[in-house]
């Protein structure tokens, strides 16, 4: 093996922003690196450094990953949990939390070993980097977690940028580009602070910039900004927004893009303004993505949201005041939605007659407290688990039923209604059996996991 080893990064479904970015890293420390979407048969690499978003992804590409002969480390926000990782794939190491000083310690050690010992990196064992902070290995069986690493500096980021970037299509953006990172929020379903922590930090305009016309002159035209809540770039504290800072980002990024072409994504109803949404109608597509989560102000405590079914009220009228499209997201059967409570969600979706909606089925995260909650209850007290009457020839569960009514209701009470044909109720019905099928998968595996 040469002094530098070959390094593939690979993202299963779609190119997430954090395996660019590392890949840019590793770059530009001199490494040979190639950006993969998807698994191929013939992997002819060193090492492999495997971007996972999903939960699910344990279970989907488990035999992919037997298939691949190279040193197999994962990273990407599944790590809240190593155990669950290493219970499910076969891989050597976990980079837990943020990656971008661990990744080049890693490196390092394979380069040191390389020099002195002669070895492969197939010879390696996770063991081996037992001294590196911010790790997870398997040892005799045992999982071992090293301590923290240091929070990632943001600054000086230059993603490695794939040649058919223009022809991803994730939410309609072909890159969520990286703001900010953490986020002082409750919010009990959510993995963003456990994974970056709570205080916001964010990345300097001048590096967003820079970063922006790499993408566009490698190919991207269309970019959404990512890093949790939108509007609390630049800020220091929950509720206390620096609305000069988030205004000139967006017309920092708009300049370069055009308005049509720059996303805001996920908005929360209690950290916007009349400067905030002027500027968002001036500089971007003219959007706004609202996490309502619920029409219940029982289950919003529950989930430890930090709104009222009230301020989402405000924030739509607000929003349309400034001319802006509404969009809202909707989480159902959340522990402890009775019936009632998504009878509020239904009654609350139709009053608002949104431009679009985004319905899915509580998803329990490791490491969050909604999946502290599901592996504390048993799957007897789960309505996924239990038998829809309503919809009982489709065989399907109770949440999957909820979905469905709340995806039929928004086709019908949204700002230019959608006739319900056959061929769209057959779609969302196999949505969200498609939905229910990967939680009840997911659900399993982190109850399991545990025990």
């Amino acid at each position: 093996m040469s002094h530098k080893p070959t390094i593939t990064v690979l993202t299963p479904e779609f190119y997430s922003y954090g395996a660019l970015l590392i890949a840019g890293i590793l770059q530009k420390q001199g490494y040979t690196v190639k950006l993969q979407k998807g698994f191929k048969k013939d992997v002819n690499t060193d090492i492999i450094f495997l971007s996972l978003q999903s939960t699910i992804h344990l279970l989907k590409y488990q035999q992919e990953l037997r298939n691949i002969d190279a040193f197999k480390i994962v990273g990407g926000p599944v790590t809240l949990s190593p155990e669950l990782i290493f219970r499910c794939l076969p891989v050597d190491l976990v980079v837990v939390g943020e990656g971008e000083n661990t990744i080049y310690n890693i490196l390092r050690v394979f380069e040191k070993k390389s020099i002195l010992e002669k070895i492969e990196a197939s010879i390696l064992q996770g063991s081996d980097f037992k001294h590196l902070e911010g790790v997870a290995f398997k040892e005799n069986d045992k999982i071992i977690t090293t301590s923290s690493g240091s929070p990632a500096s943001l600054d000086k980021h230059l993603s490695l940028v794939p040649a058919d970037i223009a022809s991803e299509n994730i939410r309609g953006a072909n890159v969520y580009l990286e703001t900010h990172r953490g986020c002082p929020g409750n919010c009990g379903f959510c993995g963003v602070p456990c994974f970056f922590g709570r205080k916001v930090r964010s990345r300097p305009l001048e590096d967003i910039l820079r970063e922006v016309k790499h993408f566009l002159k490698k190919g991207a035209k269309k970019i959404a900004i990512s890093g949790g809540t939108g509007s609390l770039y630049g800020s220091d504290k929950f509720k206390n927004v620096d609305e000069e800072a988030f205004v000139e980002l967006l017309q920092g990024i708009s300049n370069l893009t055009g308005p049509k072409n720059l996303t805001i994504p996920d908005i929360r109803v209690d950290l916007i303004s009349d400067d905030i949404l002027e500027a968002i109608s001036k500089y971007s597509n003219g959007w706004v993505f609202f996490g309502i989560e619920s029409g219940s102000d029982r289950i919003l405590r529950h989930m430890k949201k930090g709104i009222t079914v009230d301020q989402v009220r405000e924030a739509v009228e607000m929003a349309r005041k400034h001319n802006i499209k509404t969009a809202g997201s909707f989480i159902v059967a959340y522990p402890t939605e009775e019936e009632e409570d998504f009878q509020d969600t239904l009654d609350l979706a139709d009053e608002l007659m949104l431009d679009d909606y985004f319905i899915s089925i509580a998803e329990p995260i490791p490491g969050t407290d909604l999946g502290d909650e599901v592996i504390d209850s048993s799957l007897e007290d789960n309505i996924l688990f239990h038998e829809s009457q309503k919809y009982k020839r489709h065989n399907l569960s109770l949440a999957e039923e909820r979905a469905l009514d709340l995806m039929m209701e928004s086709y019908v009470f949204r700002s230019f209604p959608v006739p319900m044909t056959q061929n769209l109720l057959n779609n969302l019905i196999e949505e969200v059996r498609s939905q229910g099928d990967h939680i009840k998968s997911v659900t399993k595996l982190i109850k399991n996991s545990n025990k």
